[in-house]
């Protein structure tokens, strides 16, 4: 049946209908989109701190295992000898010690021919610059191993306005294991300072740290990484030799000082040793005094060197005689050389506080005093102060090991450790004799950083 007029009017309003009808969009939520961009935002700056704090954490741990550093090495000085003795083997003469005497008597006859050689010969002032140029060879060999200390330090004046103020030491180089260098350096001249600079041989300059402060001789070692220098600073530094001030003899020998002993940086003056055996009074040390006839600064610093170059003794001026401030003295070197690998190696110091001197075996026999440690004087507020030891206390043993002479109580003190508690026994003169008395002493520390 066709469709009429009427159906086929409404099919086409509906087809208009269906046509003009549009798809419209969710309305966006501002306030949610808000919030989930905030959210994105937070997860992702939260993630990102973990990860850096992961990464903190684990980093030294996959590079150490990855790139293990070596184990630094333990500083040591070399020991000197104990004797110069013969030993039963080398005393004994056998047809080539017979041989080697023959040619040894030879060498003596021709040495006489050269001394009358000698002795003949008139010297004149160009040999005097010989003479001199030889030691100044010396000189600047052994300067290798010195290094020029630059400090700089905030201040204030009179008006509180702080400032910064900067001053400089001679330093030398007595140690490297490796992964750093070792310098000792008066602690007057770091002490207080905010930075450190070390300037070597070669003009190459580095930043230094403390180690560890001598609070009894005011001296201390910092070091350099050697990672922080390039390849040719490495291979110009030159460890110091260091000599012997035990020696018999000393006194009216030559010798040179180097670093800055007229106060100006790499100065150099020429003596002799005009006393050795001079003891300086600090508590718990035997060190002797090197004095000399070089005329010098009071603000000198360096080290006094023989004619091969090692060195005897360390600058300080502070130690000298009223009645001659400029010249030039130096704590020996051998009885430092333990505080120098103490303080290289980070290990702090016993200190117990005493001053103390051995009396001679005679005075003990004509005075009937018993053998040991002799204190002189205590320090204020010291260990051995707190724990009851006087002037004129003899110490004849600590924790069990008997002590004859003041060398051996320090050589004892040298094993023992801070906060160390100790056994000491001393004898104390009572009216009509000695009496026995046993001291607990905890100890302190002599060193700091």
């Amino acid at each position: 049946m066709p469709a009429s007029p009427d159906d086929n009017k409404n099919e086409n309003l509906a087809n208009t209908k269906f046509i003009s009808e549009k798809i419209k969009q969710r309305p966006i939520n501002r306030k949610k989109l808000l919030r989930r961009t905030i959210i994105t935002v937070s997860m992702a700056v939260v993630f990102g701190i973990v990860a850096c704090l992961t990464f903190l954490l684990l980093q030294p741990i996959f590079s150490n295992r990855l790139y293990p550093e070596k184990e630094p090495a333990v500083v040591s000085l070399p020991e000197e000898s104990a004797s110069d003795e013969l030993s039963p083997e080398e005393m004994y003469a056998d047809d080539s010690q017979i041989a080697a005497d023959e040619a040894l008597s030879l060498e003596a006859s021709q040495k006489d021919q050269i001394d009358e050689a000698i002795a003949s010969y008139s010297f004149d002032s160009s040999d005097y610059g010989k003479v001199m140029q030889s030691l100044k060879a010396v000189a600047t060999s052994a300067a290798q191993s010195m290094v020029t200390v630059t400090t700089i330090k905030n201040d204030t004046n009179w008006f509180s306005s702080s400032y910064e103020s900067s001053g400089s030491a001679s330093g030398l180089i007595v140690a490297d294991n490796g992964t750093s260098i070792f310098i000792l350096v008066p602690a007057t001249a770091v002490s207080k300072a905010e930075s450190i600079g070390v300037t070597f041989n070669n003009g190459a300059y580095a930043s230094a740290e403390i180690s560890l402060i001598d609070s009894i001789t005011n001296q201390c070692i910092i070091t350099v990484k050697r990672s922080t220098l390039t390849e040719n600073t490495r291979q110009s530094i030159v460890v110091a030799t260091l000599g012997s001030s035990n020696s018999n003899g000393l006194t009216g020998l030559p010798v040179i000082a180097i670093g800055s002993p007229i106060g100006v940086q790499d100065s150099i003056a020429y003596g002799i040793i005009t006393s050795e055996k001079t003891p300086l009074d600090l508590a718990d040390t035997d060190y002797k005094l090197l004095t000399t006839d070089i005329y010098g600064s009071t603000q000198g610093s360096g080290v006094l060197i023989n004619l091969e170059g090692h060195v005897l003794g360390i600058i300080d001026m502070s130690y000298n005689s009223e009645d001659l401030p400029n010249h030039i003295c130096a704590i020996g070197i051998t009885e430092m050389k333990s505080l120098i690998e103490d303080l290289s190696n980070g290990k702090e110091r016993a200190y117990l506080g005493v001053h103390g001197t051995t009396i001679p075996q005679d005075i003990q026999t004509a005075q009937n005093i018993p053998q040991g440690a002799y204190i002189t004087s205590v320090e204020m507020s010291s260990p051995a102060m707190r724990a009851g030891l006087q002037s004129g206390d003899i110490i004849t043993s600590v924790d069990g090991t008997e002590i004859t002479t003041y060398e051996q109580l320090i050589g004892k003190l040298a094993l023992l450790q801070p906060n160390d508690i100790i056994t000491v026994t001393v004898m104390r003169q009572a009216p009509t004799d000695y009496i026995t008395i046993e001291l607990s002493v905890t100890l302190s520390s002599s060193t700091h950083d």
